[in-house]
């Protein structure tokens, strides 16, 4: 969860102004994967933290 907190030019906080929720595609095989591929020589296009 991402969050963004709307202030008063006085930094009064108002609320929350977005919210966004994301899940990952895949949870299964994640730890066999990372055993074979070594995670230093994917492109960072295709990594997760792009985001």
């Amino acid at each position: 969860m991402h969050t963004s907190l709307a202030v008063t030019t006085e930094g009064l906080p108002l609320g929350l102004a977005a919210v966004k929720f994301w899940s990952r595609d895949k949870f299964k095989g994640t730890a066999q994967l990372k055993r074979r591929i070594n995670p230093t020589r994917v492109p960072i296009e295709t990594k997760e933290s792009i985001r």
